[in-house]
């Protein structure tokens, strides 16, 4: 069974981890297959959204740390592990399209990291999560950086990295770790809703969204300020706004506003 695999519905890629019942962990065979896969989604002028999944009762539960185990012999496997590790949760934060994150069980340590990249997370009310990497002497150092500010505030997560706590998804929720959690029942409902409403927005719009939220990180207010209005006035001379708001005024649609139909389900396993 492949670790990852990969199919485009509709104009939303879907991504598996593929191997649940073993943790999903982050193998360097895993990482160069989902690393891979992500890649082609982002660059896919066909695909609008990607979602990525996991095929079972646990989502990730981080790097494969039998990799680590004889570091003589395998620090090399371990750091192209590590970099390929760091570059796709990069690929995933700057990617332009939206990436959105469906946790459906357990996410430990890597995991958090690997979700924490995404733009949306919306998880299981039964989902739990863990960055347990002190009790190996390790610390989460790569999902630091997409935890601090962009998830949550410094001190709760040097709390849940020190404690290494196990925390349900409503306090996941509590603490803005993910942005929404359902009963399994309703999560393909969920999903779907979130993906229709991302389709009748402008692709560049939303990718200019994620940039710009990304440059205003650590700006003072009177820089952002600039920055903003700068941003607004290039937005409104381009002729695909133009038209957009034209069309709006008309009683019409934009060209990108689009339909989500999907063939298959998103929440393999789960009755609607």
């Amino acid at each position: 069974m492949p670790s990852v695999t990969h199919y485009t519905d509709s104009q939303a890629a879907v991504i598996t981890l593929n191997k649940s019942e073993e943790g999903n962990r982050l193998d360097l065979e895993t990482l160069e297959h989902l690393s891979s896969t992500f890649n082609k989604s982002s660059l896919d002028n066909n695909v609008r959204v990607i979602l990525l999944r996991s095929n079972g009762n646990t989502f990730c539960t981080g790097m494969d740390l039998v990799q680590l185990q004889n570091l003589k012999a395998g620090m090399d496997r371990a750091e192209k592990a590590l970099s390929l590790y760091v570059d796709l949760l990069s690929a995933i934060y700057n990617s332009p399209k939206p990436v959105i994150c469906l946790v459906n069980g357990d996410v430990k340590a890597g995991g958090v990291g690997l979700m924490s990249a995404c733009d949306i997370i919306i998880a299981s009310n039964d989902s739990n999560f863990e960055l347990s990497e002190v009790l190996f002497g390790l610390i989460p150092a790569n999902v630091l950086p997409y935890l601090f500010s962009l998830r949550i505030t410094p001190q709760k997560a040097r709390y849940l990295i020190l404690s290494s706590k196990r925390i349900s998804a409503a306090e996941a929720h509590r603490l803005n770790l993910v942005d929404e959690i359902f009963p399994r029942h309703e999560l393909e409902k969920a999903v779907r809703t979130v993906i229709k409403r991302l389709f009748r927005s402008s692709p560049g719009a939303l990718a200019e969204t994620k940039a710009f939220t990304k440059m205003l990180l650590g700006k003072e207010l009177d820089t952002a300020r600039e920055l903003a209005k700068e941003k607004l006035l290039e937005l409104i001379k381009r002729p695909e706004v133009i038209h957009a708001v034209t069309a709006f005024n008309e009683g019409s649609v934009p060209d990108w506003f689009g339909r989500y139909r999907p063939q298959k389900e998103i929440v393999p396993g789960v009755e609607t």
